[in-house]
């Protein structure tokens, strides 16, 4: 039986089994046809607990070009201390994913043989990935025995299918060099060495790694006890790790990766690590690693160098990586492009997000590492709270980053915009298989993690919040937990601060399992008497597309503002709603109301006509009068209302009037994915499409002129992402102006060679490449060939995609196939050819019928992200009715038996879907663009004609 999310559930992409890659790679996450069904039966992909681990000892030898018979390839051997914690095991059950297990044996404690079954001493299990060794007789109840297992593999090409793998580099003399690098989070451990591959089974590993003699930047969780000579080669031997999971362990063996910054006042020194050709460009990465230890030693009681003797704290800057980065003990890996960093080369997002995710990653060594999920199931534990420590705190370090009020557009509407399908799961949700697990380090995760962990922090109050995050890292430190611990924890430190006595018949209990164990949100209704100022509150579970009703009821934290009291930084609410009406008392009087302060909690909002007529009102004439990021949440949620049909497009784009002398980035990038997706709809009618942009550029052209074209001295970075984004997207609707002055900076650039500050890049690289010809896209092509700086490098594939001639299309895509354009930007760079112009997209699936193979292969298929699936499916969204035709028959005719098959065929039901809603109401919409221009007077209500609509077509969020 096959399960499948539906495709209409779209967001970007998280790389999957670690900090996703949301930033940079902006292809769309598609729903993967998945084997199995959620179930208890599928915990046979679960290991048994009658045996656990105590200690490895792993000898890994490493070959690369040297070995001719088997290059790039390792030999392994282990002994592994156990016990069994179960009396008659005659079984042990482990992980293994290697090529080949040569020999398995076991020795009493004494050193004597444990007879094993001598017809089959031991078995794979490939499906699932397990190593059975039977014995002749039962191990005696903890007691120590020791595993000693003997293996051989292969390294894996390039960082996407994680385990041992081998990336490349050019050094500082050109020269081609190779690094063999780990990545085995969630389960690709089992790659490197048979073990216990799951989040419970913690235990001490000590790390014996041989080399060639020349690979001598060699990097682990720990620091190096002693080195052995072997002849032309070397032996690490590196101190053990504190007890922790399997897929916390990590290494790194190199010709020419050296410390290119360190801070030897810290034990132990934070170093950055990296090839020996950007020495001097991670000094910024080193404050950001510096800072944000400093704050995580003071903040949780239990400093960095107290966790363990011989940790680590390095921080690799890895050419390749699968994700944003990877949080080891004692040795973090990033992508490189968020590493080096340079205030002339990169763009302000990178330098923006760097800080969010050192913070992230080094918050995950308390929360992922001293204390880890018991299962897959709670990854929000892991993920949510480093989710939410990378930017609250990050803020109180790094001011100037402001990245407190960017928390919203990065976490919570991208929650409420994911958790508003039908097919939504819970925090707290039963993953069994490993697609099932990986798909749990999502939105979800992530996001809600982190926003309702903001919520609940508001709530108990900041100062009860750090305490039960003490308590809870101190009673399970180095102990696998999950949700009951930490409630336990937050409800221990809530009753000794009585911060929650303020609230009558509350019950956290309740709150926590439903936001914990509950999937979705509400949207709250609030009909405000003015006169008697009466408000009277409901709630429902909000869906963005047509579902049946839902009788969940949901703990809402209620705070709010008026014009005469504006309170929007009182974020602990004054109410706690816990049913499903309940009536406020505000002062009597006409006035604006803005509930839900600062959009700090996990819910929706929607008001009365009047109501939301002030609003609309104070927006337009007063906009200072309301909180940017409560003007933010309007944008969100009219955006979201209108889209669900419980708000008319007329009312909707009435309430956006603002915008038009809206500057701020908060409200601008909901505003831009509210269009963007509006336009998406509309991809396929041009002349619909033209006139909606239209619309949207008069709404942009104060933005536009008031940031302009050139950067100004200090300005802040939020305003230097505003410009950002608005440029590039008023370029890619057309906007003359924007154009133009791209394409003369990019031609200044080519021609004379004159400097393009990084913050406006974006918009001069792409509009350069999409209004140029050959010689234009050559000269950034070979521009992209000699920069030493990833994040710049990326900018210009995403510039080089937006080409217009059909041949250079065929070029680039081409190149993806090489490895000119590294394995974890191949998807990425598959798409911007889609995003650059959706009119390549006849070309784009020409190329994918004559190289459908080389892709599966380059693009690497079984890749945990699956990027074949997303690339397929995304095609599809951009492909008209004629293009569809031909997709849908080409994938009968020579695809059926493929692997992502299941998954394209649903996309283009998607973007049938997609084709319907847009001409069903493309004239409605326009109209209400018209309606708005002029400013007439409209009503909140919607009309039953699009109920009807939006009930037959709303397949997708």
């Amino acid at each position: 039986m096959s399960r499948a999310i539906p495709l209409g559930l779209m967001l970007l992409v998280l790389v999957k089994g670690d900090y996703p890659v949301t930033r940079y790679s902006e292809y769309e996450e598609v729903a993967i046809i998945d084997d199995e069904v959620p179930s208890r039966n599928n915990e046979r992909y679960r290991l048994p607990i009658s045996v656990e681990p105590l200690e490895y000892d792993i000898y890994i030898d490493l070959f690369f070009a040297e070995r001719n018979d088997r290059p790039f390839s390792y030999d392994g051997k282990e002994y592994i201390i156990i016990q069994a914690v179960e009396e008659n095991v005659s079984q042990i059950v482990l992980h293994a994913n290697v090529d080949s297990v040569n020999a398995v044996s076991l020795l009493t404690s004494s050193g004597s043989p444990v007879i094993m079954d001598p017809t089959k001493p031991f078995t794979i299990e490939p499906h699932y990935h397990f190593l059975k060794i039977n014995l002749q007789q039962t191990l005696t109840a903890r007691t120590n025995y020791t595993l000693i297992i003997e293996y051989t593999s292969t390294m894996n090409e390039g960082p996407m299918k994680r385990g041992i793998w081998r990336g490349w580099y050019l050094d500082e003399n050109g020269n081609e060099r190779i690094y063999a690098a780990t990545h085995f989070q969630p389960y690709n451990a089992r790659q490197a060495f048979p073990c216990w591959d799951e989040p419970l089974f913690k235990s001490v590993f000590r790390l014996h790694i041989s080399r060639p003699e020349s690979y001598s930047g060699t990097y682990s969780n720990t620091r190096i006890e002693t080195r052995d000579k072997l002849g032309i080669r070397v032996r690490d031997n590196f101190f053990g790790t504190p007890k922790m999971s399997s897929y916390l362990v990590t290494f790194l063996v190199s010709e020419s990766f050296v410390v290119i910054a360190e801070d030897t006042s810290y034990d132990p020194p934070i170093r950055i690590i990296g090839r020996s050709n950007t020495v001097g460009l991670g000094d910024h990465a080193l404050e950001l690693a510096v800072q944000m230890t400093k704050y995580f030693d003071e903040y949780f009681g239990i400093p960095y160098s107290d966790l363990h003797p011989f940790l680590n704290n390095d921080h690799i800057a890895s050419p390749d990586w699968a994700s944003a980065g990877t949080e080891n003990w004692g040795m973090v890996s990033y992508r490189e492009l968020h590493m080096i960093l340079d205030p002339r080369e990169t763009i302000m997002s990178a330098e923006h997000y760097a800080a969010t995710l050192v913070s992230h990653e080094l918050a995950h060594k308390w929360f992922g590492n001293l204390i880890t999920c018991y299962w897959w199931s709670n990854t929000w534990i892991n993920e949510g709270f480093a989710s939410y420590f990378g930017y609250l705190p990050t803020y109180q370090v790094f001011p100037q980053y402001e990245h407190h009020e960017h928390f919203n557009s990065r976490y919570l509407q991208t929650s409420l915009s994911f958790d508003s399908g039908v097919s939504t799961v819970p925090m707290n949700h039963q993953v069994n298989t490993p697609q099932q697990v990986t798909g749990h380090f999502g939105t979800i995760s992530y996001s809600k993690g982190a926003a309702f962990l903001r919520m609940t922090a508001d709530m108990i109050t900041p100062e009860t919040f750090r305490k039960a995050c003490q308590y809870f890292l101190r009673k399970n430190a180095y102990q696998a937990t999950d949700q009951f611990d930490l409630y336990n924890a937050l409800a221990q430190a809530i009753a000794e601060d009585e911060t929650l006595s303020e609230y009558q018949n509350f019950k956290f209990t309740e709150y926590y399992d439903v936001w914990v164990n509950k999937p979705g949100y509400p949207l709250l209704t609030v009909n405000i008497n003015h006169v008697t100022g009466e408000m009277s509150l409901s709630q429902e579970r909000f869906f963005i597309s047509a579902a049946l009703p839902s009788t969940q009821v949901y703990p809402i934290p209620i705070s709010y503002s008026t014009n005469r009291t504006r309170y929007f930084n009182h974020l602990k609410p004054i109410y706690m709603m816990t049913s499903q009406r309940a009536v406020l008392q505000k002062e009597p009087g006409e006035e604006w109301v803005i509930v839900n302060n600062l959009q700090h909690g996990h819910y929706r909002v929607t008001y009365d006509e009047k109501s939301w007529n002030l609003i609309g009102e104070a927006l337009l004439n007063d906009p200072e009068s309301i909180h940017h990021l409560n003007r933010a949440q309007v944008v969100d949620d009219v955006f979201a209302l209108m889209r669900s049909g419980k708000m008319t497009y007329n009312f909707g784009f009435k309430m956006l009037r603002f915008l038009r002398k809206e500057v701020n980035y908060h409200v601008w990038n909901p505003a831009i994915r509210g269009f963007s997706w509006l336009r998406d709809m509309m991809r396929h009618i041009p002349t619909s499409q033209a006139i909606l942009d239209n619309f949207i550029l008069n709404n942009m052209e104060h933005v536009i002129e008031t940031l302009g074209f050139d950067v100004t001295d200090n300005e802040s970075p939020t305003i230097s992402l505003t410009r950002q984004e608005v440029l590039h997207f008023a370029c890619t609707l057309g906007h003359d102006n924007c154009v133009q002055e791209s394409r003369e900076r990019f031609l200044a650039l080519k021609n004379n060679d004159i400097w393009v500050d990084p913050r406006i890049r974006r918009n001069v690289y792409v509009s350069g490449i999409r209004e140029g010809d050959q010689s234009d896209y050559q000269f950034l092509l070979n521009r992209m060939s000699r920069s030493n700086f990833a994040n710049d490098q990326l900018e210009m594939l995403r510039a080089l995609g937006a080409v217009k001639s059909p041949e250079l299309i065929t070029q680039y895509l081409q190149l993806t196939l090489t490895k000119a354009v590294r394995s974890h930007d191949k998807a990425t760079s598959f798409n911007y050819v889609l995003q650059g112009n959706p009119e390549n997209a006849r070309t784009v699936l020409e190329f994918v019928k004559n190289n459908i193979d080389k892709i599966r292969v380059e693009y690497v298929e079984d890749a945990p992200p699956r990027p074949v699936h997303t690339c397929l499916s995304n095609l599809a969204s951009y492909l008209s009715e004629s293009g569809l035709v031909e997709y849908e028959n080409w994938l009968r005719n020579t695809q059926s038996n493929s692997l992502q098959y299941n998954t394209a065929m649903a996309a283009i039901t998607t973007a049938r879907n997609n084709m319907a809603w847009g001409a069903a109401n493309a004239e409605a919409i326009l109209a209400a663009a018209k309606l708005a221009q002029r400013g007439g007077a409209v009503n909140v209500v919607v009309s039953t004609a699009l109920l009807v609509v939006m009930t037959l077509v709303a397949m997708f969020v």
